[in-house]
């Protein structure tokens, strides 16, 4: 039974972080008909800002200046801006042009956008050392020499409590994020909008929704919220690579399809579904963790072939 808990409990900790990438892909694919397929690289690229500017706060002496909890809120908000812009580039470079183009156009797009960026923090990213080392929590498991190698994550949620408290911080800090999205979705007009159009742009246009500001502000949301998740994946894994945006692109968007792409808490059941599968097959399965991501795929598969629509899903109806 100590097993199933602690099965249960790394399960959730992965799940929070597919999650929120996979509401990312919710959220775009509901106002634009289009899946983003650089979400992952989008996060990753929030928690290399995070590492870079963890670097350049403590080489000026900030966290002798500030509270170390101001700091921490002030490098993830640094995340979510340049996640945001990334946003907003992705949405005019990517998307945009191509929206009388076939819908192949803009998924290719994003595909190509998620490689720029990944291939940019591989390129560019300069080698973080003493800074890093010095907050990781272990002893340098890695000597960085490049920015291709993994770049060690700073100790930024309690780095002086137990490994239990951090996990517990990451999973209280996933349900406010959910929580706050709810209260934006359900409780404000731009919230209200964003349904409405994700249900019927062109019923949205004739009432008088600015159709155009509303997707301008999803990019935003969407990108603090992969800020936000970048964080969370750093935190939990320790370790960054710069190709690492394919993976939770990639289990993202299975969870968004699982799911329901269309909607927004049928992400967070099929990344949470995805996450105890991947986590029990490695448990209790002998050498399970090489399978874990086939059963995860698996049951993608499945569902796109019995329940196209996801769990939750709406199922659409086109008249001919």
């Amino acid at each position: 039974m100590e097993m199933f808990w602690g099965l249960a409990v790394s399960a959730i900790l992965l799940g929070c972080t597919y999650t929120l990438v996979a509401i990312g892909f919710s959220l775009f694919f509901g106002v634009m008909d289009v899946v983003v397929f650089c979400c992952g690289d989008i996060a990753i690229f929030g928690s290399f800002a995070i590492i870079g500017a963890y670097a350049v706060a403590q080489s000026a002496g900030l966290f002798g200046v500030f509270p170390f909890w101001v700091c921490v809120i002030l490098l993830i908000l640094i995340g979510a801006v340049f996640c945001a812009a990334w946003g907003l580039i992705t949405h005019q470079l990517s998307i945009k042009p191509f929206q009388n183009s076939s819908e192949l156009m803009p998924l290719l797009s994003t595909i190509a956008m998620g490689t720029v960026i990944k291939e940019g923090l591989g390129l560019l990213f300069k080698p973080v050392v003493n800074t890093i080392s010095a907050a990781f929590d272990r002893e340098s498991a890695v000597t960085v020499v490049s920015g291709r190698n993994p770049q060690g994550f700073p100790s930024l949620l309690l780095p002086d409590g137990t490994v239990g408290a951090r996990y517990l911080t990451i999973i209280v800090i996933t349900a406010v994020i959910l929580l706050l999205l709810f209260l934006f979705l359900n409780k404000t007009k731009m919230g209200m909008s964003m349904q409405a159009i994700s249900q019927n742009k062109e019923l949205s246009l004739m009432t008088g929704i600015n159709v155009s500001r509303v997707i301008i502000i999803t990019f935003l949301i969407g990108g603090v919220m992969l800020a936000v998740s970048g964080f969370l994946v750093g935190s939990y894994q320790k370790l960054m690579s710069f190709d690492d945006g394919a993976m939770y692109g990639a289990k993202g968007f299975s969870a968004a399809v699982v799911g329901g792409l269309r909607n927004t808490w049928g992400a967070v059941i099929g990344g949470m579904l995805l996450a105890f599968v991947e986590v029990f097959v490695s448990g209790y399965i002998p050498k399970g963790t090489a399978y874990s991501s086939i059963a995860a795929f698996v049951i993608v598969v499945i569902f796109i072939v019995f329940k196209p629509d996801g769990i939750i899903g709406d199922k659409s109806v086109e008249k001919v």
